[in-house]
């Protein structure tokens, strides 16, 4: 293999690629990144066996050929070179050693072979196929992945659940406490149901530009989905099991009704975190009725805090309490100056969405004090 790139071009593409790259296995090709010449250039190529990425690279290559190098060790490496022209050479003699060479630095590193890459995942022929505009899929996925499980005593909660249905693409997370709803409309008709992997989630939305008018192609078949990003993909397996209904818990009817600006709420949440923080309880207590919201917090060390927002408020007053950083996730992300705050009870879900909006929401439960 001989091929000659910029440094700035294979520098991206090694941090982007080394996302996938297994952060702990005792295979050494995991923790490695495929080198390997296409039609087009260079393809880059990284798996923890669940999930990875590709990415072309604009290279001029000489000569053809395959290799896996350490990705840890190379992407540092590349990224200390100065700007101007990397040249990638293979030892004729020795095929696992590498060359590497920028202006006046000398570099050789040993590789791996390429057969003993393994597979990536990848969907099969026939799978389900949508286009979503960049900035709308990474602001969907933003907006759910904060209310999923973060520990796997359920699998499936640890991911993202995805469905086609009615004419809507939409994204369900939750973890118990909390769950979070997020749908667009979508020109597919077939209906479908995922469940995307956390990890898969969250390096997806770091990639992901909040660009308005590229569009994303996204495959789905039974078992793996796949995002292609102009010539970078993301593909993985899906978690395996059946998601709870979440259809089921969300309520239609309230007696309590509260219109908030985001804003001054989210500031008084705030205020109201940094004194239960350190209590390890973040325990918050809203007293909505008449015009506003008071907000009541403790803190057995510190001291107390009683703070109050202007609100319209419809119903019955209610007295509920809360996990403050719930409260926050929620309010963290949505973008709109005006939410409302819906409840049926001081031990029921709390419905919080946009005001006059279907299609974003979140539920959260309240804490029982006995």
């Amino acid at each position: 293999m001989n091929i000659v790139c910029e440094k700035s071009v294979l520098a991206a593409a090694l941090g982007l690629a080394q996302r996938a790259v297994a952060l702990k296995s005792p295979l050494p090709n995991l923790k490695g990144i495929l080198f390997e010449t296409g039609e087009h250039g260079l393809i880059l190529s990284a798996t923890d066996l669940e999930f990875g990425i590709t990415c072309q690279v604009e290279t001029k290559v000489v000569e053809h050929g395959a290799i896996v190098l350490p990705a840890k060790l190379l992407t540092e490496f590349v990224r200390k070179l100065p700007d101007g022209l990397i040249e990638i050479t293979t030892d004729p003699e020795n095929p696992l050693r590498v060359r590497i060479n920028c202006n006046q630095i000398k570099f050789e590193l040993s590789g791996f072979a390429s057969e003993e890459f393994p597979n990536l995942p990848t969907v099969k022929e026939g799978a389900v196929n949508i286009a979503v505009k960049e900035g709308l899929l990474r602001e969907m996925l933003t907006q759910t992945e904060v209310a999923m499980a973060r520990e796997d005593t359920r699998p499936v909660l640890t991911g993202l659940l995805m469905e086609i249905e009615g004419g809507k693409l939409k994204f369900i997370a939750t973890d118990g406490h909390r769950l979070a709803f997020r749908q667009a409309v979508t020109e597919e008709t077939q209906e479908l149901k995922a469940i995307i992997p956390g990890r898969a989630v969250q390096e997806l939305i770091k990639i992901l530009e909040p660009d308005l008018d590229r569009e994303v192609a996204v495959y789905v078949d039974n078992s793996s989905i796949a995002f292609d990003m102009n010539g970078l993909v993301l593909s993985s397996r899906l978690v395996e099991g059946k998601y709870p209904p979440y259809q089921q818990i969300i309520p239609t009817n309230f007696k309590t009704a509260a219109v908030v600006n985001a804003d001054a709420f989210t500031a008084a949440l705030e205020r109201a975190e940094i004194l239960v923080r350190d209590g390890g309880n973040y325990l918050v207590k809203l007293d909505i009725r008449d015009n506003g919201i008071k907000l009541l917090a403790f803190s057995q060390d510190i001291g107390t805090i009683d703070d109050f927002v202007n609100a319209g408020v419809e119903g019955e007053a209610v007295e509920i309490r809360f996990n403050v950083r719930l409260l926050l996730d929620c309010f963290k992300n949505i973008k709109d100056k005006e939410v409302n705050i819906d409840l049926t009870g001081e031990f029921s879900p709390c419905m919080i969405r946009p005001v006059g909006e279907h299609n974003h929401l979140h539920l959260v439960l309240p804490v029982r004090v006995s």
